[in-house]
């Protein structure tokens, strides 16, 4: 491979990793937008690789953001469960029906447009709220995940959750879209939270994903391993970068990031 190739390749890993880890979306869209448009693989070659590249990244993310306690392993664990029956279902699903990849693409761009517009809804609600109570502290510092109440919430939210997992898996952007709107929205968690678990629950549901990608299809290692080093090295600032973000300036970073993937979903094959 030429060395400039190279290069690009370790230097978009670094910026996705940093995107990724921040937004909490694992980057699954963003490699596979690199691996298409540069190298001209078949998307399903793309999301096959883009699994294995996400198990390197989420993994490295999800350690750093454990160790500023903005994870909680067990509520992951069990969201993740959820969400890795999807993925199951889904690869039952591929198995016995073919699905029609452009329906798929637009359903999925919809629910991530839909989210990040409502990101940005949030997002000027939190300013407001800043400006109102002049608070220099983000919310999340106070969060505590011993006074958290999942559970009442819990069995309207496992559709969404299984869903989440069944998409990723067909789609490979590792559901972290959907999870991180899920959870900052449906459950009330603040986004800098919010963000940390989408990694985490992207890291466990990506275990499973990637062994299958690996098993039966067909990754492109040299690519994966170029960008996921990268994406590993991102990801270890991405998660520093995000204590230092305020609470609206990282919603309206995060909407953004959506909507941008969502756009990308519709006008690109």
């Amino acid at each position: 491979m030429d060395v400039v190739l190279i290069i690009i390749l370790l230097v978009f890993g670094v910026l996705f990793g940093i995107i990724g880890s921040v937004a909490g979306i694992g980057g699954g869209a963003l490699h596979m937008s690199v691996m298409i448009l540069l190298f001209a693989i078949p998307i399903d070659e793309a999301r096959d690789t883009s699994s294995f590249i996400m198990i390197l990244s989420s993994g490295i993310a999800f350690i750093s953001y454990y160790k500023q306690g903005k994870v909680d392993i067990k509520i992951s664990l069990i969201f993740a469960g959820f969400a890795l029956l999807g993925s199951i279902t889904a690869t039952v699903f591929l198995i016995f029906l073919p699905i029609d990849k452009t329906a798929l693409k637009i359903i999925i761009a919809s629910v991530i447009l839909v989210s990040g517009l409502n990101m940005i809804r949030k997002a000027f609600k939190s300013l407001k709220l800043e400006r109102l109570y002049n608070n220099n502290q983000d919310i999340h510092l106070v969060f505590s995940f011993d006074s958290f109440d999942y559970t009442s919430n819990l069995n309207k939210r496992i559709p969404l959750f299984f869903l989440a997992g069944f998409l990723a898996y067909l789609s490979g952007i590792g559901g972290g879209m959907v999870f991180v709107p899920m959870l900052s929205i449906l459950f009330g968690m603040p986004i800098h939270i919010s963000t940390a678990m989408s990694t985490t629950m992207i890291f466990f549901i990506g275990i499973y994903n990637a062994t299958i990608r690996i098993t039966i299809g067909k990754i492109h290692y040299l690519i994966g391993i170029l960008l996921g080093s990268g994406a590993v090295l991102g990801s270890l600032y991405g998660t520093r970068l995000s204590k230092k973000i305020r609470k609206h300036i990282l919603q309206f970073f995060v909407a953004v990031v959506l909507i941008g993937l969502a756009i990308r979903m519709y006008f690109i094959v």
